[in-house]
């Protein structure tokens, strides 16, 4: 159970809850970007989703454990309203979500079969706090999954007007807010760190290659510009004239015949003892 006196998971979200940053959610599925964990769930789980935004991935995640319980909880009641909404039009029946902390989660302990994280604890600035709230609720042998970025590892090709400084203006926002733009790679550290066991990490690369999809990557990047460049200027990491700059450059990369573009992703599983 928690402590009340800590401090919230997230002090500041970087990426903001505005609708630009709500729709680039929309596009995350788990049969896309949780089947490194689907594949050990079964019907008759409980299951807790940290962090679960507007439930795009919960609804899949829901599914896989129905009958029973399926457990989304997310800081932004904004978040929780449109995970409510997907549940019900979705008719996910067992999916019950609410405004509730990873600090704070006010859950018994042994009590879920499963965990899942995505991109949540890259905004944690002390994970280690987090997975050690996670980890009483959890029943033994109950699995904890996380899929979280690697930013780093990121890039556009060709890298026309320096567009990969991109990648370092978010890094730098994420890193003056306290997060951690690389924890995809980290992961397998902190769970075991954290006690968990068996603990295996794999990765993912998310591409853009055909001349249908490398708008996606551009508009991901500058649906950023509200939110992001603000904070990334106001933190003097770049300029409002590079801002514009890498924004013109989206447009050129976007229509180059050799345009492609690469996300990475960390994932992990481990078990609780």
């Amino acid at each position: 159970m928690a402590d009340n006196t800590r401090e919230t998971s997230i002090p500041y979200y970087t990426m903001g809850y505005e609708n630009s940053a709500v729709e680039r959610l929309s596009r995350f599925t788990a049969e896309t970007d949780a089947a490194y964990l689907m594949a050990h769930l079964q019907p008759g789980m409980r299951l807790l989703d940290v962090g679960c935004g507007p439930g795009n991935i919960s609804v899949g995640l829901a599914s896989a454990v129905a009958p029973e319980e399926f457990h989304g909880i997310d800081m932004k009641e904004s978040q929780v309203e449109m995970a409510v909404t997907a549940a019900n039009d979705g008719g996910h029946s067992n999916a019950r979500f609410q405004v509730a902390d990873a600090l704070n989660l006010q859950i018994p302990d042994n009590h879920f079969d499963a965990v899942h994280c995505h991109s949540f604890l890259m905004h944690v600035p002390d994970t280690m706090a987090v997975l050690a709230e996670i980890k009483p609720v959890l029943k033994e042998g109950g699995v904890l999954g996380a899929r979280e970025p690697i930013v780093e590892q990121f890039f556009f090709e060709p890298d026309i007007g320096h567009l990969n400084k991109i990648w370092a203006m978010f890094s730098g926002v994420m890193d003056a807010n306290g997060g951690h733009p690389d924890m995809g790679k980290e992961l397998r550290a902190r769970f075991s760190d954290s006690g968990f066991v068996n603990v295996v990490a794999t990765g993912a690369l998310e591409t853009w290659g055909a001349p249908s999809e490398t708008a996606t990557p551009a508009e991901y990047v500058w649906t950023l510009d509200g939110t992001i460049v603000a904070q990334a200027i106001s933190h003097g990491i770049v300029t409002k004239d590079e801002c514009d700059a890498f924004q013109e450059a989206t447009k050129v990369w976007k229509e180059d015949p050799g345009a492609f573009a690469a996300f990475a992703w960390g994932e992990c599983l481990g078990l609780k003892p």
